[in-house]
């Protein structure tokens, strides 16, 4: 019987300073490439929203513990490394990569604080991947296709599957951003729960130019399921309040 895999999440202590960064919007870049990577959707929110961003971890794992025993798997998109500590037990060898230096110098910094070892982090663009001929038995994307502009979306599923051993699997998630509870939630979130952090990228869009969410959920769906079959699909937190899809798809 395989041993269950556990969610190990990292904690502000892990991380550079306690991630104090986040307290005092300071207009730079790496405060902004923190937002983008989730920081601040993490460490600053609390209830269900935080169990939310938890719950995509999770649920993740679950695809993940039949898959075992996984050789190497790409974590696209690593940003601050919210998922490295559960993947690394799971996992021979892990590739965390991400287009921004300074979430990356973050995750490392997480990873020796709390003594992970087989994370290989690169710097690069999942549009124009650099990898030479390495290959992976898993994908995961749970924070980064929605930064990817629609009509980009084709080359990165193809870039996936370049990748990808045959038979290989890709666990992606994506934000259902489109109907009105999600709206209303994000609203919540931008009047109470992060004012602070929505105004500080309003103020500085021109300057810092973030990504943000630039493809819709039935955009990303479409892309995936062009190029890979679907294994499990599910929304979160539940089949009838549609915040989150998350699949396992398979070449």
């Amino acid at each position: 019987m395989q041993k269950r895999l556990k969610l190990f999440f990292p904690k502000k202590s892990d991380y550079p300073n306690r991630l104090k960064i986040l307290n005092h919007p300071n207009r730079s870049t790496v405060y902004h490439q923190l937002v983008e990577a989730s920081a601040s959707a993490y460490f600053e929110t609390k209830g269900p929203a935080r169990w939310l961003f938890r719950k995509r971890f999770e649920v993740a794992l679950k695809y993940l513990q039949p898959l075992k025993p996984i050789n190497n798997l790409l974590d696209a998109g690593t940003g601050i490394g919210f998922f490295l500590p559960s993947l690394s037990q799971a996992v021979e060898q892990v590739t965390a990569l991400d287009y921004s230096k300074h979430t990356l110098r973050y995750a490392k910094k997480m990873c020796q604080k709390r003594k992970v070892k087989n994370i290989d982090f690169i710097h690069g663009d999942l549009l124009n991947l650099k990898l030479g001929n390495k290959k992976f038995d898993v994908i995961t994307a749970l924070s980064v296709l929605e930064h990817i502009p629609p009509q980009k979306l084709s080359q990165l599923m193809a870039n996936f599957k370049k990748i990808l051993q045959p038979g290989g699997y890709l666990i992606a998630g994506w934000p259902n951003e489109g109907n009105w509870l999600f709206k209303f939630a994000q609203q919540l979130e931008k009047r109470l729960m992060r004012p602070k952090v929505f105004k500080s990228i309003h103020d500085d869009k021109a300057k810092y130019k973030p990504l943000g969410h630039v493809s819709q959920s039935d955009q990303i769906y479409s892309a995936v399921t062009k190029v890979f079959k679907t294994v499990n699909y599910q929304f979160l937190p539940f089949s009838w309040l549609k915040f989150y899809s998350l699949g396992l798809f398979t070449r």
